[in-house]
Protein backbone atom coordinates (compact mmCIF):
# COMPACT_ATOMS: atom_id res chain seq x y z
CA UNK A 1 0.00 0.00 0.00
CA UNK A 2 2.60 2.40 0.61
CA UNK A 3 4.55 1.68 -2.79
CA UNK A 4 1.42 2.40 -4.14
CA UNK A 5 1.12 5.87 -3.01
CA UNK A 6 4.44 6.63 -2.99
CA UNK A 7 4.04 6.31 -6.73
CA UNK A 8 0.82 8.35 -6.65
CA UNK A 9 2.92 10.82 -4.94
CA UNK A 10 5.44 10.86 -7.76
CA UNK A 11 2.60 11.67 -9.97
CA UNK A 12 1.27 14.42 -8.27
CA UNK A 13 4.64 15.87 -7.56
CA UNK A 14 5.32 16.16 -11.17
CA UNK A 15 2.51 17.50 -12.56
CA UNK A 16 2.37 20.41 -10.33
CA UNK A 17 5.66 21.06 -11.28
CA UNK A 18 4.32 20.53 -15.40
CA UNK A 19 1.75 22.83 -14.58
CA UNK A 20 4.09 25.41 -13.36
CA UNK A 21 7.03 25.40 -16.02
CA UNK A 22 6.97 26.07 -19.69
CA UNK A 23 8.93 25.86 -22.61
CA UNK A 24 10.35 29.02 -22.66
CA UNK A 25 11.55 28.42 -18.99
CA UNK A 26 13.05 25.51 -19.91
CA UNK A 27 14.92 27.47 -22.96
CA UNK A 28 15.60 30.63 -20.27
CA UNK A 29 17.82 27.64 -17.86
CA UNK A 30 19.45 26.45 -21.36
CA UNK A 31 20.47 29.91 -21.72
CA UNK A 32 22.09 30.39 -18.31
CA UNK A 33 24.99 27.38 -18.58
CA UNK A 34 26.60 28.25 -15.57
CA UNK A 35 23.71 28.29 -13.40
CA UNK A 36 22.67 25.08 -15.10
CA UNK A 37 26.24 23.35 -14.62
CA UNK A 38 26.53 24.92 -10.93
CA UNK A 39 23.10 23.45 -10.14
CA UNK A 40 23.51 19.90 -11.57
CA UNK A 41 26.83 19.51 -10.36
CA UNK A 42 25.63 20.71 -6.72
CA UNK A 43 22.54 18.37 -7.11
CA UNK A 44 23.75 15.38 -8.43
CA UNK A 45 27.34 14.86 -7.98
CA UNK A 46 28.34 17.06 -4.67
CA UNK A 47 25.91 17.03 -2.25
CA UNK A 48 25.07 12.96 -3.22
CA UNK A 49 29.20 12.17 -3.32
CA UNK A 50 29.62 14.17 0.45
CA UNK A 51 26.80 12.08 1.56
CA UNK A 52 28.59 8.91 0.62
CA UNK A 53 31.79 10.36 2.83
CA UNK A 54 30.33 11.68 5.70
CA UNK A 55 28.06 8.28 6.23
CA UNK A 56 31.51 6.30 5.82
CA UNK A 57 33.27 8.78 8.44
CA UNK A 58 30.27 8.73 10.61
CA UNK A 59 30.40 5.17 10.39
CA UNK A 60 26.31 5.04 9.96
CA UNK A 61 24.69 1.82 9.60
CA UNK A 62 24.10 0.12 6.45
CA UNK A 63 20.44 1.18 6.58
CA UNK A 64 20.81 4.45 7.50
CA UNK A 65 23.46 5.34 5.08
CA UNK A 66 21.09 4.53 2.49
CA UNK A 67 18.59 6.81 3.89
CA UNK A 68 20.79 9.26 4.29
CA UNK A 69 22.34 8.76 0.46
CA UNK A 70 18.91 8.11 -1.27
CA UNK A 71 17.87 11.66 0.42
CA UNK A 72 20.64 13.19 -0.95
CA UNK A 73 20.68 11.82 -4.49
CA UNK A 74 17.17 12.88 -5.38
CA UNK A 75 17.07 16.38 -5.96
CA UNK A 76 14.15 18.41 -7.45
CA UNK A 77 11.79 18.01 -4.55
CA UNK A 78 8.14 19.65 -5.05
CA UNK A 79 8.21 22.30 -2.41
CA UNK A 80 11.52 24.10 -3.72
CA UNK A 81 9.47 26.34 -5.56
CA UNK A 82 7.58 26.85 -2.80
CA UNK A 83 10.93 28.08 -0.58
CA UNK A 84 12.00 29.96 -3.31
CA UNK A 85 8.85 32.07 -3.39
CA UNK A 86 9.09 32.45 0.26
CA UNK A 87 12.88 33.65 0.07
CA UNK A 88 11.75 36.00 -3.16
CA UNK A 89 14.02 34.20 -5.58
CA UNK A 90 13.39 33.70 -9.40
CA UNK A 91 10.44 31.04 -9.60
CA UNK A 92 10.42 30.21 -13.30
CA UNK A 93 14.10 29.67 -12.54
CA UNK A 94 13.27 27.13 -9.74
CA UNK A 95 10.70 25.61 -11.47
CA UNK A 96 12.93 25.03 -14.70
CA UNK A 97 15.51 23.68 -12.37
CA UNK A 98 13.04 21.28 -10.78
CA UNK A 99 12.00 19.94 -14.16
CA UNK A 100 15.01 18.69 -14.76
CA UNK A 101 16.76 17.61 -11.76
CA UNK A 102 13.44 15.60 -10.72
CA UNK A 103 14.64 13.03 -13.72
CA UNK A 104 18.19 13.07 -13.11
CA UNK A 105 17.71 11.83 -9.77
CA UNK A 106 15.83 8.82 -11.19
CA UNK A 107 19.60 7.78 -12.38
CA UNK A 108 21.33 9.68 -9.59
CA UNK A 109 19.66 8.09 -6.12
CA UNK A 110 20.57 4.17 -7.48
CA UNK A 111 23.76 4.97 -8.65
CA UNK A 112 24.94 6.53 -4.99
CA UNK A 113 22.66 3.95 -3.24
CA UNK A 114 25.28 1.39 -4.95
CA UNK A 115 28.56 3.37 -4.00
CA UNK A 116 27.42 3.50 -0.81
CA UNK A 117 27.14 -0.49 -0.31
CA UNK A 118 23.37 -0.91 -1.47
CA UNK A 119 21.78 -1.82 -4.85
CA UNK A 120 18.33 -0.74 -4.38
CA UNK A 121 17.24 -1.61 -8.92
CA UNK A 122 16.39 -4.71 -8.72
CA UNK A 123 18.41 -7.04 -12.04
CA UNK A 124 16.59 -8.44 -14.90
CA UNK A 125 13.10 -7.50 -15.20
CA UNK A 126 12.02 -6.15 -12.01
CA UNK A 127 14.86 -3.56 -11.72
CA UNK A 128 13.84 -2.32 -15.54
CA UNK A 129 10.50 -2.17 -14.71
CA UNK A 130 11.04 -0.11 -11.41
CA UNK A 131 13.46 2.08 -13.17
CA UNK A 132 11.01 2.54 -16.19
CA UNK A 133 8.09 3.08 -13.82
CA UNK A 134 9.94 5.60 -12.17
CA UNK A 135 10.19 7.63 -15.61
CA UNK A 136 6.96 7.07 -16.36
CA UNK A 137 5.86 8.40 -13.46
CA UNK A 138 7.59 10.92 -13.50
CA UNK A 139 8.13 12.69 -17.39
CA UNK A 140 4.43 11.83 -17.99
CA UNK A 141 2.85 14.01 -15.56
CA UNK A 142 5.65 16.63 -16.34
CA UNK A 143 5.02 16.81 -19.91
CA UNK A 144 1.00 16.66 -19.82
CA UNK A 145 1.49 19.43 -17.19
CA UNK A 146 3.47 21.38 -19.59
CA UNK A 147 1.28 20.41 -22.83
CA UNK A 148 -2.33 21.63 -20.73
CA UNK A 149 -0.20 25.28 -19.28
CA UNK A 150 0.76 25.96 -22.69
CA UNK A 151 -3.14 25.38 -24.47
CA UNK A 152 -5.11 26.67 -21.49
CA UNK A 153 -3.26 28.21 -18.90
CA UNK A 154 -5.93 28.67 -16.36
CA UNK A 155 -7.24 25.33 -16.23
CA UNK A 156 -3.37 24.84 -15.67
CA UNK A 157 -3.49 26.65 -12.84
CA UNK A 158 -6.22 25.15 -11.21
CA UNK A 159 -4.76 21.54 -11.45
CA UNK A 160 -1.53 23.05 -10.65
CA UNK A 161 -3.35 23.48 -6.98
CA UNK A 162 -5.31 20.77 -6.76
CA UNK A 163 -1.70 19.03 -7.68
CA UNK A 164 0.51 20.34 -4.83
CA UNK A 165 -2.83 19.81 -2.63
CA UNK A 166 -2.80 16.05 -3.43
CA UNK A 167 0.96 15.69 -3.15
CA UNK A 168 0.76 17.39 0.23
CA UNK A 169 -1.61 15.38 1.84
CA UNK A 170 0.10 11.83 0.14
CA UNK A 171 3.59 13.50 1.70
CA UNK A 172 1.76 13.77 5.16
CA UNK A 173 0.12 10.66 5.26
CA UNK A 174 3.19 8.78 4.51
CA UNK A 175 5.07 10.68 6.87
CA UNK A 176 2.33 10.28 9.95
CA UNK A 177 1.96 5.82 8.61
CA UNK A 178 6.10 5.72 8.63
CA UNK A 179 6.13 7.33 11.73
CA UNK A 180 3.18 5.23 13.28
CA UNK A 181 5.40 2.23 11.73
CA UNK A 182 8.42 2.46 12.41
CA UNK A 183 8.87 5.56 14.17
CA UNK A 184 10.11 3.78 17.85
CA UNK A 185 13.29 3.49 15.48
CA UNK A 186 13.95 7.47 15.56
CA UNK A 187 15.61 7.57 19.19
CA UNK A 188 17.73 4.67 17.89
CA UNK A 189 19.19 6.81 15.27
CA UNK A 190 21.25 9.23 17.61
CA UNK A 191 22.87 12.31 16.92
CA UNK A 192 25.45 11.21 14.07
CA UNK A 193 22.95 11.21 10.89
CA UNK A 194 21.06 14.27 11.88
CA UNK A 195 24.54 16.11 12.50
CA UNK A 196 25.05 14.56 8.64
CA UNK A 197 21.86 15.86 7.31
CA UNK A 198 22.89 19.26 8.67
CA UNK A 199 25.89 19.61 6.92
CA UNK A 200 24.33 18.47 3.63
CA UNK A 201 21.12 20.90 3.87
CA UNK A 202 23.82 23.23 4.91
CA UNK A 203 25.69 23.10 1.90
CA UNK A 204 22.67 22.89 -0.61
CA UNK A 205 21.49 26.51 1.18
CA UNK A 206 25.12 28.01 1.12
CA UNK A 207 24.52 28.11 -2.66
CA UNK A 208 22.18 31.50 -1.93
CA UNK A 209 26.13 33.07 -1.28
CA UNK A 210 27.59 32.02 -4.38
CA UNK A 211 28.09 35.37 -5.74
CA UNK A 212 29.20 34.71 -9.55
CA UNK A 213 25.93 32.65 -10.41
CA UNK A 214 24.04 36.00 -10.93
CA UNK A 215 21.70 38.52 -8.97
CA UNK A 216 20.46 37.46 -5.41
CA UNK A 217 17.45 36.25 -6.50
CA UNK A 218 18.97 33.68 -8.86
CA UNK A 219 21.16 32.82 -6.07
CA UNK A 220 18.18 31.97 -3.72
CA UNK A 221 16.43 30.23 -6.52
CA UNK A 222 19.31 27.56 -6.80
CA UNK A 223 19.87 27.36 -3.32
CA UNK A 224 16.59 26.96 -2.29
CA UNK A 225 15.63 24.22 -5.16
CA UNK A 226 18.61 22.39 -4.07
CA UNK A 227 17.96 22.09 0.05
CA UNK A 228 14.94 20.47 -0.79
CA UNK A 229 15.45 17.22 -2.08
CA UNK A 230 13.33 15.03 -3.54
CA UNK A 231 11.70 13.07 -1.20
CA UNK A 232 8.74 11.23 -3.03
CA UNK A 233 11.42 9.57 -5.21
CA UNK A 234 13.91 8.69 -2.27
CA UNK A 235 10.71 6.63 -0.64
CA UNK A 236 10.49 5.13 -3.88
CA UNK A 237 13.72 3.47 -3.54
CA UNK A 238 13.49 2.78 -0.04
CA UNK A 239 10.17 1.43 0.77
CA UNK A 240 10.50 -1.58 -0.45
CA UNK A 241 14.33 -1.83 0.67
CA UNK A 242 14.74 -1.29 3.89
CA UNK A 243 12.38 0.11 6.80
CA UNK A 244 15.21 1.52 8.59
CA UNK A 245 16.01 3.50 5.41
CA UNK A 246 12.77 4.79 5.74
CA UNK A 247 13.33 6.35 9.26
CA UNK A 248 16.60 7.93 8.19
CA UNK A 249 15.52 9.83 5.10
CA UNK A 250 12.61 10.87 7.51
CA UNK A 251 15.33 12.26 9.94
CA UNK A 252 16.71 14.16 6.90
CA UNK A 253 13.60 15.23 5.66
CA UNK A 254 12.75 16.97 9.28
CA UNK A 255 15.86 18.74 9.44
CA UNK A 256 15.57 19.62 6.02
CA UNK A 257 12.38 21.38 6.41
CA UNK A 258 13.66 22.96 10.17
CA UNK A 259 16.93 24.24 8.47
CA UNK A 260 15.30 25.43 4.94
CA UNK A 261 12.02 27.44 5.94
CA UNK A 262 13.08 29.96 8.56
CA UNK A 263 16.33 30.63 5.84
CA UNK A 264 13.72 30.91 3.22
CA UNK A 265 11.84 33.70 5.26
CA UNK A 266 14.53 35.48 6.45
CA UNK A 267 15.98 35.42 2.41
CA UNK A 268 12.64 37.38 1.79
CA UNK A 269 12.67 40.04 4.40
CA UNK A 270 16.08 40.73 3.37
CA UNK A 271 15.72 40.32 -0.67
CA UNK A 272 16.95 43.31 -2.39
CA UNK A 273 16.21 42.07 -5.84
Amino acid sequence: MSVLAVGLLLVASMTAVGTAVTVADFRALAARRAVLAVSIIINVVAVPGLAVAACAAADLTPATTLGIVLAAAAPGGGTGALLTLHARGDLALSAALQGVLAPLGLVSAPLWAQLSGRDVVPSGWAGAGLVVGGLVAQLTPLAVGMWLRHRDPETAARVHQVARRIADVLLAALVVYFVVTAGGQLPALGWAPIGVAVLLVGVCLAATAIGWLGRPAVRRAVGMTSAVRNLSLALFFATPASTGAVVALLAYGLVMYVLSVPVAVRLGRTATG
